[in-house]
């Protein structure tokens, strides 16, 4: 007696996976269908509008801090003023202040920094647009992916003339 399944025609028989062949063609549409419904699990990223108090101020706070750097490095003697004045401004303990408005829950969390990086690239194509030069109280700017036709990460990528 053989050890292999044979078919009538003496031959091996095909493996039990041939056999399965339609039920995981469903399965993969079934995933397919699921995957174009939206139905992943990934929550949509947040907009500046549903951020708390704390958090607005935190991520405020982080692109106010890109744009000094950026005038840092147009004018170094101007963005070195502009750095003092938010020591007067916020205070010596501003660094720990403003870690403490990050979130603490792991997920919130990692929506907040989504943004952020998506409103840095953002802020990257503004900056560039404005030779290194933005005032500190100018408004955020629209996150990278919100702009039609750009894509993430932005920044590199001048999108307009005016801002």
């Amino acid at each position: 007696m053989p050890l292999i399944p044979t078919t009538a025609t003496n031959g091996p028989r095909l493996p039990a996976a041939a056999e399965a062949a339609p039920a995981c063609a469903a399965i993969a549409i079934l995933a397919f269908l699921a995957a174009l419904c939206g139905c992943d699990h990934r929550p949509r990223p947040l907009s500046p509008r549903e951020l708390d108090a704390n958090e607005t101020t935190y991520v405020t706070r982080v692109v106010v801090l890109e744009r000094v750097k950026a005038a840092m490095l147009v004018d170094a003697r101007r963005g070195a003023t502009l750095g003092d004045s938010l020591v007067v401004t916020w205070g010596d303990s501003a660094q720990a202040r403003t870690l403490a408005m990050a979130p603490d829950d792991p997920t919130r969390a990692a929506r907040v920094h989504d943004l952020l990086l998506r409103l840095l690239a953002a802020e990257h194509d503004s900056l560039l647009r404005h030779g290194g030069l933005r005032p500190l109280d100018a408004p955020l700017p629209v996150p990278a992916d919100s702009v039609p036709g750009s894509g993430f990460p932005a920044s590199s990528r001048v999108r307009a003339e005016n801002d």
